[in-house]
């Protein structure tokens, strides 16, 4: 894809990010409202999971979309920002499974991964904007 300004680039991303927040919000309200977990049929549940789900397809799509975008430095940040959020949650999910093996902890649901995730990427690309080394 060509490379855009900056200005254009994140106005794209933003374009695209809050408006798939917004339904990934109102589908987690509405599915915890509407859907009992109990009594709920299979189908249901699978058609709101998947509900939930594209949304946040569509913000890793937005962030894959920002990378190709914006010049070789803004991408270098961003991808190995990704990278380092990948790496922690790897680990822990590595180190939450050998917990749970040698039953030192219960079950983990694997669904805070997720969020885990984006949290990692946020920080790690805080930190390398904020405190690392340019060239």
């Amino acid at each position: 894809m060509a490379q855009l300004g900056f200005r254009t680039a994140n106005r794209r991303y933003n374009f695209l990010f809050w408006p798939l927040m917004i339904v990934y919000v109102a589908f987690i309200m509405g599915t915890t409202m509407l859907v009992d977990e109990e009594t709920a049929p299979l189908w249901l549940k699978v058609a709101c999971a998947v509900g939930v789900t594209v949304p946040l397809i569509g913000v890793l799509y937005a962030m894959r979309r920002l990378t190709d975008e914006t010049d070789e430095y803004t991408r270098m940040n961003h991808m190995k920002a990704m990278r380092d959020g990948g790496l922690i949650i790897a680990g822990a999910a590595f180190l939450i499974g050998f917990l749970q093996i040698f039953e030192a902890i219960g079950d983990f649901p694997v669904f805070w991964l997720g969020p885990a995730y984006f949290i990692a990427y946020g920080l790690s690309h805080l930190v390398r904007c904020n405190f690392g080394r340019t060239v």
